[in-house]
C-alpha cells in the first residue's frame, strides 16, 4: 500500500447527500441527534455524567451519518462484514486492514485490552519485524501513542516521535522500526469503555487530516462494539 498516494476507497466519495436521494432519512437523522442532545443536557443537568456522555457519543456519530452520509454508508459495510468472521485474530486482522487505508498507512497494529489488567496485547499487525513485536508485547505504560490514547480514552497523534518529550522510551525502537510518526484510536464499546487500541506508523513525520481522524474515530467506534461483543471490555480505571 502506498501510504502517501494511495487511491483510497473513501476518498473521493460525495460529502453530502446527492439531491433528491435520502432528505426523508436525513430528516429522522437530524430530530434524533436534537433529541440525543436535549436528553444529554437533562442527565447532565441531575447529574447523570455518564449517562449524558454516552448519549453526546451517539449524536455526535448521527451527525457524521448527516456529513458524510456515503462515508457511513461504507464503513457501516465494512463493519458489517466483520460479525461474520468467526476467528478474534482473524477479525482484528481485517479490521485493521480497513484503518490501514482509511489512516494512509501501510504499517500498524491492533492490540486488545486485557480484561484483568488492561494492559494493551497485539492482536494483529501488518508491515513489523520480530524486534518491534517483543518490545510492544505487552503495553502498561502512557509513554507509548497506544498506552495514552488507552488512558484518556481519545485518538492521539505524535507527528514526530523524535520530538515528543514523552515518547522517549521508545524512541529506539522507533529508529530500528523505521518510523517517524504515529496515530492511534481507542476501541470501545457502546457504553465507551476500552476494548483495545488501534494504530498506524508513518515512515516520515506526518498528521493526518482532521478529516480523515473522524473517519478513523467512526469505524473504529464501530470495530470496537463489534470486538466488545467477543472479548468484553475494560474499566477506565484499569489501565494504570
Amino acid at each position: 500500500m502506498d501510504t502517501y498516494g494511495a487511491d483510497l476507497w473513501f476518498r473521493e466519495v460525495p460529502r453530502r447527500v446527492p439531491a433528491g436521494v435520502g432528505r426523508r432519512v436525513q430528516n429522522v437523522l437530524e430530530r434524533t441527534e436534537a433529541t440525543q442532545r436535549r436528553s444529554a443536557a437533562r442527565l447532565r443537568a441531575c447529574g447523570q455524567e455518564d449517562q449524558a456522555r454516552e448519549i453526546e457519543r451517539s449524536a455526535e456519530w448521527v451527525r457524521f451519518d448527516l456529513d458524510e452520509p456515503l462515508v457511513a454508508q461504507q464503513l457501516y459495510a465494512a463493519a458489517a462484514g466483520l460479525r461474520y468472521v468467526q476467528r478474534l485474530e482473524l477479525l482484528a486482522g481485517r479490521a485493521l486492514e480497513t484503518v490501514l487505508s482509511l489512516a494512509r498507512a501501510d504499517r500498524g497494529n491492533l492490540q486488545l485490552a486485557d480484561g484483568a489488567s488492561g494492559a494493551l496485547r497485539i492482536a494483529a499487525q501488518h508491515g513489523f519485524d520480530a524486534e518491534f513485536l517483543d518490545h510492544f508485547t505487552v503495553v502498561d505504560d502512557d509513554a507509548s501513542a497506544c498506552g495514552r490514547a488507552a488512558r484518556h480514552g481519545a485518538q492521539l497523534i505524535i507527528p514526530d516521535v523524535t520530538t515528543d518529550p514523552g515518547f522517549a522510551p521508545h524512541r529506539e525502537i522507533a529508529a530500528a522500526s523505521g518510523f517517524r510518526a504515529v496515530q492511534s484510536t481507542p476501541l470501545a464499546d457502546k457504553a465507551g469503555r476500552l476494548v483495545g487500541v488501534v494504530s498506524t506508523h508513518y515512515p516520515r513525520p506526518f498528521a493526518p487530516s482532521a478529516r480523515d481522524l473522524h473517519i478513523i474515530r467512526r469505524y473504529a467506534n464501530l470495530v470496537g462494539q463489534i470486538l466488545a461483543s467477543r472479548v468484553g471490555t475494560v474499566q477506565p480505571d484499569r489501565f494504570p
